[in-house]
């Protein structure tokens, strides 16, 4: 059964749709990218000092808890970063499990930009950073080139001012029909190639990138559905007790698979929420996973992915709404796993949000240090307690700190990047245990209890979502330490360890305190 729509969003849902929700939030997201802000126009960032205001997050709890009891994998916290001389130049100064290429120069467009010549060399770069970082590779198989494109003079997604490859990227393959019919040879021959040239260097190939927002996509969820069932039968070969498309050619033969690659994983095209209408990706997955094409009609969106990939935003675009809010994230991820449950296409399967922040803040003046560590903080620990296997951050070196930057050029990392850290020192390794993140109370208290494999030393991670910092000044309220054998408290700041016992008053803001049994 599917989940209700979240209580304030129930009311959207109906006028959203109405006038067409996929092309009317097109300019209103764009969340993932940088490069996306070059083909709209975008209002000015807020005057100095006008934060947005903190309102409260759609639901009070998370609705799952798949990620009790897993030990957290160094994999869970990733991220996207812009340059592969930042990678091996050390600039990268958190822990991190892999990298997201998007805005990399790296897409289908920047390396095939005419058909039979492709250029791997920047590609090349960051697979062999990502080796010598030690860490692997999720890589967005997006952006069509002009000469294969539907659309070939489509300016509204060409990212020319920086480099990007020219007109028609978000337009489908010109040999791929709306219904999911046809050749698709030009990208079955894009896939072969990348896969060929990078077997065994690429962990796992996501189809497309945030497929309801037309600035990425203008075709069809079949045209995807396609595309994800050809790619996985080059890559793996398909899934056991399925087929190949029979509309497909291959290098063995119509409708017989390649497998070039069969250690590599296919993400299914990503979906985002964010802005007004958070349970976006559930509808949208609801749709995909209803979907079904020629040549493969037993075999609907999803069946042929390992993995199902959602974007996590919960930002806003507007400056009279609310600052982003870091709890609205288990409303995305609860409205998902509503319908990736038993008898779907995504029952079973992981799920990474491939990409995730808080978004383009300068419209909601969401600029704030303190605010944007608590955010980075909250958002990790709930997803990780709601069975998210990965989060991929956009990203280490966007060009502003509200772009989710974690690190500039000029000042190096941020207080963010520092909350990250500590966040991944008290998760990784260990693993959030019964009940998972809840809301202690209806006043915003939040807490997450965290244990090692041993049981031998415990956590309790704890905040308070109704406390806000502004201009470095926080607010607090008083917890009482609960009984657990709890005898000091870290903060996301990296400040020494602080003296605490059972019953005693400890003071928690927005940002996570970690209680302790002791040093881990």
């Amino acid at each position: 059964m599917l989940k209700s729509p979240s209580p304030r969003l129930s009311h959207l849902r109906s006028f959203v749709l109405s006038i067409g929700a996929l092309f009317a939030l097109g300019e209103l997201l764009a969340c993932g990218g940088g490069s996306s802000s070059q083909t709209q126009t975008q209002p000015p960032p807020p005057p100095p000092g006008a934060q947005c205001v903190i309102g409260p997050a759609v639901t009070t709890s998370p609705s799952v808890a798949n990620g009790v009891g897993v030990v957290v994998p160094s994999t869970f916290m990733d991220l996207h970063v812009g340059s592969a001389d930042l990678i091996t130049g050390g600039d990268v100064s958190v822990p991190y499990g892999s990298i997201r290429l998007w805005d990399t120069s790296t897409g289908w467009a920047q390396i095939n930009p005419s058909q039979g010549n492709f250029d791997f060399s920047t590609l090349d770069g960051f697979v062999s950073a990502a080796q010598g970082a030690g860490v692997d590779i999720l890589y967005n198989l997006a952006r069509t080139p002009t000469w294969a494109s539907s659309n070939p003079t489509d300016a509204s997604c060409s990212y020319d001012t920086s480099g990007q490859g020219g007109p028609g990227q978000c337009d489908p393959p010109i040999d791929l029909n709306a219904d999911g019919s046809g050749a698709d040879a030009d990208r079955i021959q894009w896939v072969t190639n990348v896969a060929t040239q990078y077997k065994g260097q690429i962990a796992y190939y996501e189809i497309w990138n945030e497929w309801n927002i037309p600035l990425f996509w203008t075709g069809t969820p079949a045209q995807l559905v396609r595309m994800e069932q050809d790619a996985r039968c080059v890559v793996e070969g398909p899934p056991a007790g399925f087929s190949c498309n029979s509309n497909s050619t291959f290098l063995g033969g119509p409708g017989v698979g390649t497998a070039v690659d069969k250690s590599a994983r296919i993400v299914s095209p990503s979906p985002v929420g964010a802005a007004v209408y958070l349970n976006n990706v559930q509808q949208e997955l609801i749709t995909y996973f209803g979907t079904t094409v020629p040549g493969n009609p037993t075999a609907p969106g999803g069946t042929f992915a390992d993995v199902i990939g959602f974007h996590g935003y919960v930002s806003t675009k507007d400056n009279s709404v609310p600052c982003p809010n870091a709890e609205d994230v288990t409303t995305v991820v609860g409205d998902m796993a509503s319908v990736v449950g038993p008898g779907t296409p995504g029952a079973g399967k992981p799920w990474f949000d491939t990409e995730d922040s808080w978004g383009k803040a300068p419209d909601e003046g969401f600029t704030d240090p303190d605010r944007q560590a608590a955010f980075l903080a909250r958002d990790f620990l709930l997803q990780q307690s709601m069975g998210v296997a990965r989060v991929y951050w956009y990203r280490w070196d966007a060009t502003s700190t509200y772009g989710g930057a974690l690190w500039t050029s000029s000042s190096g990392p941020t207080e963010a990047a520092t909350a990250w850290g500590q966040v991944s020192s008290w998760i990784v390794g260990n693993e959030i245990t019964a009940p998972g993140c809840t809301a202690f109370n209806s006043a915003g208290v939040w807490t997450c209890p965290i244990s090692n494999p041993s049981g031998s030393w415990k956590g309790l991670a704890v905040w308070d979502a109704s406390q806000d910092c502004d201009n470095g000044t926080c607010t607090y309220s008083n917890f009482t330490v609960p009984s657990g054998g709890y005898t000091q408290y870290v903060d996301i700041d990296g400040d020494p360890a602080t003296t605490t016992s059972t019953g005693a008053t400890v003071q928690i803001g927005s940002k996570p305190i970690l209680l302790e049994t002791g040093n881990q």
